[in-house]
């Protein structure tokens, strides 16, 4: 795997294997964060051609409701501009992070997005996706 940011908060990756790009929330997120760990996530993705990702939010441990709609509306779009086709979305077990990306969920249009309760479970679903 290939490491392009690596933060207590954030970690985004390229794994050459899979050919995907792996994304990783860890902790507290808000509005801001959010929109900030997208934008360098859109930023590291020019660095690879890919078109399936790994949204990892299993570890995220607080709400970041108020920007659901930017996540859901602009970012997820935006990812499906630069080739962005499937995404494997983890949920958080705990619930008001798990509100948020339900919520966000209302707004995405493209690319196919489909939420799991386990790493396993959308690591093997990303694999079938062609």
């Amino acid at each position: 795997m290939r490491t392009f940011y690596d933060t207590p908060s954030l970690s985004i990756a390229f794994d050459e294997e899979n050919q995907w790009l792996y994304v990783e929330w860890k902790g507290q997120h808000d509005a801001v964060s959010a929109k900030k760990g997208g934008e360098l996530v859109l930023h590291y993705l020019q660095s690879c051609s890919c078109y399936k990702m790994l949204n990892d939010n299993s570890q995220v441990t607080s709400e970041w409701e108020k920007g659901a709609r930017w996540v859901g509306g602009h970012y997820y779009t935006t990812l499906a501009e630069k080739g962005i086709r499937f995404v494997a979305w983890i949920c958080p077990p705990h619930w008001p992070a798990r509100k948020s990306m339900e919520t966000a969920m209302l707004f995405v249009t493209q690319p196919m997005v489909v939420l799991f309760d386990d790493v396993a479970s959308g690591y093997s679903w990303l694999l079938r996706q062609a």
